[in-house]
Parts: structure tokens; C-alpha cells; sequence
């Protein structure tokens, strides 16, 4: 169970390598919605989004293992609660469409949700259906959105 790990994050990895690459000669361009963000902001989006990955990986981590107190703790520290504690930069949450103020609000609360299936020892494959309807989150958003720089 423990070797499963390497191949999910690899497959995140490619995923989110081809969204976030640019089109080649003879190819579409980038439909996705533009979202303006200045440097700072943009730098606090994109650690929020490893910070989704690396608690991906100790989830799956942990649900190899049965270590679901990992599994608990790394989830909870991506929900609702710990996000009230973050430090965001004051002018994000003025530009956040209500689309995507959904889609994270539900990428965070599917971590809460695992967090407490984790917590109440429920079977690994339930945990991990939730967190794979979790990530179509993450995966929605990014095919919706793409983060460009702000005009200075």
C-alpha cells in the first residue's frame, strides 16, 4: 500500500505540470479564466496550493500505513478552521470571485470532512473517495482559472 503514494503524486504532478503550461505552436490557447493577483498575493495562493499537495501525500501516507491520526492531523490543517488562522494578504479576498471563494470553501471543507472520518476510524477507502471528490475540486478550478500578474 505504501508504493501507491509515488504514482497519485506523480499523477497530481503531471496534471497540474500540463494546466499550468503554456500552449505550443498548433495548439489551443489558454481558455482559462485570468485572475489578476499582485506578486504577493499570487505567492500566497500558489503555497496554499503545495501546501494542498503535501497534505495530500501524508493523507495517502497515512492511509497506507493506517496511521490515521496522520491522516487526521494533515487533513484538519487544510480545512475551515486552520484557514481562519492564515495570514492572508489584505486584498485577496476582495478579488475572489464567489466561483472560486466555492470551490476553495469546498476543497477545504472535504479536508474537514476527512479529518473526521479519520478521527472516527473509518475504512481507508472511504477517506479516500472523499478525498478524491476533494481533489476534483482542485482539479476544476484549475481547468476554470489561471493566475496572471497584476498590472503594476
Amino acid at each position: 500500500m505504501r508504493y501507491r503514494i509515488a504514482p497519485i503524486a506523480i499523477t497530481v504532478s503531471a496534471l497540474l505540470g500540463a494546466m499550468a503550461s503554456p500552449a505550443r505552436a498548433g495548439e489551443t490557447t489558454d481558455t482559462r479564466e485570468p485572475v489578476s493577483r499582485t506578486d504577493t498575493e499570487k505567492a500566497f495562493v500558489l503555497e496554499q496550493m503545495r501546501l494542498f499537495l503535501a497534505s495530500i501525500v501524508e493523507v495517502e501516507e497515512g492511509l497506507g500505513s493506517g496511521d490515521l491520526d496522520l491522516v487526521a492531523r494533515e487533513a484538519a490543517a487544510r480545512g475551515r478552521k486552520a484557514s481562519a488562522t492564515l495570514a492572508r494578504p489584505p486584498t485577496l479576498a476582495a478579488k475572489e470571485s464567489e466561483a472560486w471563494k466555492s470551490m476553495i470553501g469546498s476543497v477545504r471543507s472535504g479536508f474537514d470532512q476527512i479529518a473526521e472520518q479519520a478521527t472516527a476510524r473509518a475504512p481507508a477507502a472511504k477517506i479516500n473517495k472523499t478525498l478524491a471528490d476533494t481533489m476534483r475540486n482542485c482539479v476544476a478550478c484549475h481547468q476554470a482559472y489561471r493566475i496572471s500578474a497584476e498590472a503594476r
